[in-house]
């Protein structure tokens, strides 16, 4: 009976009854929120195939994002009922269209700026970006620590030193804590790490001007 089966099979037993009748539109409520780690990965890919074989306009509701970003066409981040923004998820992760969308999907760093006809000066550096942004003087920058990379020596633009504070090595990656300017912290991901060192030391970094989304305050 399905009350004796498993969580990840009730779930395709769920999703079974919930198909059969061929509905114009499928209504998903955080679906996969009581599946440990491992059966959650095997569902997401799994409806998403199902719903995308039987051509089914499927809502899909949750708060994990890399659900939202694994399984969606399209996503809308809603804030107290109101939709933030709306577009495909390499959309709203990489170009957000407000402090909040920057912050709740994925990490990022936000770093005050001014407009000026060199780019957008910050306490450390002055970036390119190029992206545009309506507001004309004060802004603040999202910098994400992915985009952030670790160089042996400075580059001629986007290009900025500071010194560690902290580094956890998780093998793949590491996470640096870098102080750039004052109390200003970022934190940086280094994909296949080599700049393992001790606090203090020097470290030197570069973003890609397409990775410099700049925002209203």
């Amino acid at each position: 009976k399905p009350n004796e089966l498993s969580g990840g099979q009730q779930q395709r037993v769920a999703l079974a009854r919930a198909i059969v009748i061929e509905p114009d539109v499928l209504l998903l409520d955080e679906p996969l929120s009581n599946l440990d780690a491992k059966l959650r990965l095997e569902m997401r890919s799994e409806i998403r195939r199902i719903c995308t074989n039987i051509g089914m306009t499927t809502i899909y509701v949750t708060h994990d994002q890399k659900e939202a970003l694994s399984i969606a066409d399209r996503m809308a981040i809603l804030k107290d009922g109101q939709v933030m923004q709306v577009g495909t998820p390499k959309e709203v992760y990489q170009a957000p269209v407000t402090q909040f969308v920057a912050e709740f999907i994925g990490e990022t760093n936000f770093v005050r700026a001014k407009q000026t006809n060199l780019g957008l000066e910050t306490s450390f550096c002055t970036l390119q970006s190029d992206h545009t942004c309506e507001q004309e003087k004060e802004l603040v920058c999202s910098l994400r620590p992915e985009a952030i990379k670790v160089i042996d020596t400075p580059a001629s633009s986007n290009s900025f030193s500071g010194t560690r504070e902290e580094t956890i090595y998780l093998g793949e990656v590491a996470q640096h804590k870098i102080k750039v300017a004052g109390d200003l912290v970022l934190r940086v991901t280094e994909v296949n790490p080599r700049h393992l060192g001790e606090v203090g030391d020097v470290l030197h970094m570069t973003v890609d001007s397409c990775d410099v989304i700049p925002l209203p305050l």
